[in-house]
């Protein structure tokens, strides 16, 4: 069994491109993989389990994804981190155990990043990034390494964040940055991308969203008023979001990220549309990373013997 940690994983120094094109694939391949919808447990307000099982048959491979989110953020630690085991189906063992935390967090940045490109509108010149934290930075990576036209990027000021956040994105040199003083300003943009982890309410009201933009609430958070008066709402797996609000609502409505991929449902068909893209994350994903993963680290890595009954009455 091979043991890949998440300085392994960081080492492989993966191009952005790739990791976005595994990203494309899956999108092309969901309905051939098996997929259940997450358990969750919470603890407490914030803190939260969530153990995500499914099958990749056409690579012989199926695998158990957990993650969790503490409550309390000790020594400076991420609060949410997360780790995947890797399965055989013909053959008996654990192929890997890896850190699912560096697969997780940018995995999110680029299916947000192929939300951005594949539901705005033609010709979008504004991009509005909502919460500045990791996830925005890897958004903001994979969604800069695949644009080829300019785009004014908006951020919200609070404390030093804008700043910071626009220092480390400097050098793209297709990227112009505004800062915005109030949410309202923020969202007036073509696509409006929310990185926050939580939203007890909804962030604004329907009206302040412009005709023909695109959300992409990350994390799922601040948009359900958007649920009921959107033209489109496009998920990535329809039983992951069977406990929304407002899904029965807008189900009529809905669409796969999928089903667009594979052109059995229009996603944009014009520029007045307004579009919610659901961006919550399917662990089909994280398995497919974590086997593309396992194929480029070979041996490198360490290893762990594990023994196992030899007959089938062992007792």
């Amino acid at each position: 069994m091979k043991i890949i940690d998440f300085n392994a994983i960081k080492n492989l120094n993966i191009l952005l491109s790739e990791m976005y094109e595994w990203t494309s694939k899956v999108w092309l391949e969901q309905d051939e993989f098996l997929l259940a919808a997450k358990i969750s447990i919470w603890q407490g307000d914030s803190g939260r389990f969530m153990t995500m099982p499914c099958v990749l048959p056409k690579y012989n491979i199926a695998g158990v994804k957990f993650i969790s989110r503490n409550v309390d953020d000790a020594n400076g630690i991420p609060a949410r981190n997360s780790n995947i085991m890797l399965q055989s189906l013909t053959e008996h063992g654990l192929v890997a155990v890896l850190d699912g935390t560096f697969i997780t967090t940018m995995r999110t940045g680029a299916c947000a990043a192929y939300n951005a490109i594949n539901f705005a509108r033609e010709g979008s010149q504004t991009l509005a990034l909502y919460g500045l934290g990791l996830t925005a930075r890897t958004f903001m990576l994979f969604y800069g390494d695949q644009l080829r036209h300019p785009m004014t990027v908006k951020v919200l000021k609070y404390k030093d964040q804008a700043e910071m956040f626009i220092e480390e994105f400097k050098n793209n040199k297709l990227l112009n940055f505004e800062i915005c003083d109030s949410i309202q300003d923020l969202f007036n943009a073509d696509i409006i991308v929310s990185c926050v982890s939580f939203a007890h309410k909804e962030l604004a009201p329907v009206d302040t969203y412009p005709t023909g933009c695109t959300i992409i609430p990350v994390h799922t958070a601040g948009f359900q008023n958007c649920d009921l008066e959107f033209e489109k709402v496009i998920v990535d797996d329809i039983d992951h979001v069977k406990k929304y609000r407002y899904y029965d609502q807008f189900k009529g409505r809905m669409a796969r990220i999928t089903d667009f991929a594979n052109n059995r449902a229009k996603g944009r068909e014009n520029d007045f549309e307004r579009i919610l893209v659901y961006n919550g994350g399917i662990a089909i994903t994280d398995i497919y990373w974590a086997m593309k993963i396992v194929e480029k680290i070979g041996d490198n890595c360490p290893q762990i013997p594990m023994s196992y009954p030899q007959k089938r009455f062992w007792v």
